[in-house]
């Protein structure tokens, strides 16, 4: 699961926003500034911050671009999750 460290600026609103159009599960903790960001996050830059299992992202634009890579990836996950191929060996098949 995913969290998102933010302020009540807007630039989180529309982090969090994409999120939940998204239907990500995710967790957002609301921060007054880049001191109450948890010790493993300080003196990285202000809020808003996403971390995603081991990746933390920094910004707004870096989280968008983040987040517009995992609706690819979930669009190529519905599209194809239903169309395996198994490909066999013919010494398999005998």
């Amino acid at each position: 699961m995913m969290t998102l460290y933010r302020t009540q600026r807007q630039e989180g609103a529309a982090a969090e926003e994409t999120l939940d159009e998204l239907c990500l599960a995710h967790k957002t903790v609301m921060v007054e500034s880049a001191e109450d960001l948890p010790p493993e996050l300080a003196g990285e830059g202000e809020p808003p911050v996403l971390v995603d299992e081991h990746d933390v992202i920094h910004g707004i634009k870096d989280i968008l671009a983040h987040l517009e890579k995992l609706e690819r990836f979930r669009a190529l996950w519905y599209k194809y999750q239903s169309d395996v191929c198994y490909c066999e060996d013919e010494d398999d098949l005998a």
